[in-house]
């Protein structure tokens, strides 16, 4: 499957291919403390039996119908304070490739890091950074994206499969999407963040519309105004105050 990225620069140039793994991003931990790992690594799985997602969910998906891998980088260029740049690059990889394979999907990123397809969740990603004094040492960013899973997915949940009725080719959907962050990844490394936040904010699920939102405090209605550049949500309130929320602080309800 390597021969894919031929056509990259540095992305999937070391590739490890897994039948089964309990977790690409726990896998792809071990092997960077052993200084194993190049930046642009990818490790994939057919079947992740242990695989992680936000609020300390697991990722559950069948055996070689959806993608779940990691990808390795070494942003060295961002601040501690910038990691938020990693989850709108990847967001927007995605969001690249699922909107291409057909221009009728309503494809959204959803703060933080889920991609929504006509509504329901089609992709997740966890992203865990290494932080030393001088800013991110190492990034591990997990990917799940469910591409031809029809049945047992969560009532939230969709898949590429049952959105386009269509199967897919794994290997062309995963060059898809190692290119465009490559792509990205070159656009942060360049420092044009002020791109990536008018990409990524155009295409922000439920912006300036209101929705059902629940917090520490209780359920309200709500406007999402604003991502500010560390990754904080900031939402209107009903009584026009304006709050902001961190990871985990916030939930969309509806």
């Amino acid at each position: 499957m390597h021969k894919i990225f031929a056509n990259t620069l540095f992305m999937g140039k070391q590739f490890i291919s897994l039948p089964s793994c309990h977790s690409t991003n726990d896998l792809m931990a071990q092997m960077s403390a052993k200084n194993q790992l190049y930046e642009g690594a990818i490790i994939i799985t057919k079947h992740q039996t242990k695989g992680k997602g936000q609020r300390g969910n697991q990722w559950y998906s069948p055996d070689g119908e959806n993608l779940t891998f990691s990808v390795f980088f070494k942003p060295q260029f961002l601040k501690a304070a910038q990691q938020f740049e990693l989850n709108r690059m990847v967001s927007l990889s995605l969001l690249d490739v699922v909107k291409n394979i057909s221009e009728e999907g309503k494809v959204f990123v959803k703060w933080p890091n889920d991609l929504i397809l006509n509504k329901k969740k089609v992709a997740g990603i966890l992203i865990e950074n290494s932080i030393n004094q001088n800013g991110i040492s190492e990034s591990i960013v997990g990917i799940g994206l469910n591409v031809n899973q029809i049945s047992g997915l969560l009532p939230t949940a969709t898949s590429m499969a049952k959105q386009f009725n269509e199967t897919f080719d794994l290997d062309d959907i995963l060059l898809e999407i190692i290119k465009r962050l490559e792509h990205y990844y070159l656009i942060l490394r360049g420092g044009d963040f002020r791109f990536i936040h008018e990409m990524y904010e155009s295409k922000l699920y439920m912006k300036d519309k209101v929705a059902y939102y629940e917090d520490s405090i209780g359920k309200f209605n709500g406007i999402i105004r604003n991502v500010h550049p560390d990754g904080v949500l900031e939402i209107e309130d009903e009584s026009g105050i304006f709050k902001k929320y961190h990871f985990k602080e916030v939930r969309l309800l509806s």
